[in-house]
């Protein structure tokens, strides 16, 4: 089914994101364990790619990350402690 997207995270006036996520349903607006805490102010997140299978997300989620790169292994700028796909 393609209910996924792939969603960003981004500091108030700024256009570059600090986490990228994949999800479904209300996945953007929570927090999982071990988990960047999302943006209280909604407008801050973004759906960057919508209607995709979880395999074609989890492709997408992988492509930002690699764009944008990571902080802790110094490629970039995203929060993100994985380069994606993992489900």
């Amino acid at each position: 089914m393609n209910n996924y997207y792939v969603y960003g995270h981004y500091v108030s006036g700024s256009d570059e994101p600090f986490y990228i996520g994949k999800g479904k349903e209300n996945r953007a607006y929570t927090k999982g364990r071990n988990e960047v805490k999302p943006q209280r102010n909604k407008s801050r997140v973004k759906i960057l790619k919508e209607n995709l299978t979880e395999q074609e997300a989890f492709e997408v989620e992988k492509l930002y990350i690699l764009m944008f790169g990571r902080k802790d292994n110094g490629t970039g700028i995203l929060r993100n402690k994985t380069d994606g796909g993992e489900g």
